[in-house]
């Protein structure tokens, strides 16, 4: 299972959310989330091209609906519908905690 830093995520999203209310600031947000799904693209041409380790190459299904909901979240945004992107954000962070472990687990 790929490990993520859960609450920077959450954070990042927020802080989409926030520019999502200013309309000065759609471009911004269309490229924000278009540059994650670009790391996103690179985690699976590794994990599909097999130089990943572990079982980190089996999350390639994850990776793909990570992107989808982030272009749904993208279109949504050129499409002046920002509750839809919002919605779709939120799906996006829910995806993430579901899936994935956090980068750095609680010890007791």
């Amino acid at each position: 299972m790929l490990m993520m830093n859960k609450r920077s995520i959450r954070e990042d999203i927020n802080a989409l959310k926030q520019k999502l209310a200013s309309p000065s600031k759609k471009a911004e947000c269309v490229t924000d989330i278009e540059e994650i799904i670009d790391m996103k693209q690179s985690h699976l041409w590794r994990a599909d091209l097999g130089s990943c380790s572990g079982n980190i190459c089996n999350i390639s299904p994850q990776i793909e609906i990570e992107m989808g909901i982030l272009q749904d979240a993208v279109e949504a945004i050129k499409g002046d519908d920002n509750s839809k992107a919002v919605s779709l954000l939120e799906n996006y962070v829910a995806f993430i905690e579901e899936n994935y472990e956090d980068e750095h687990p609680t010890y007791q």
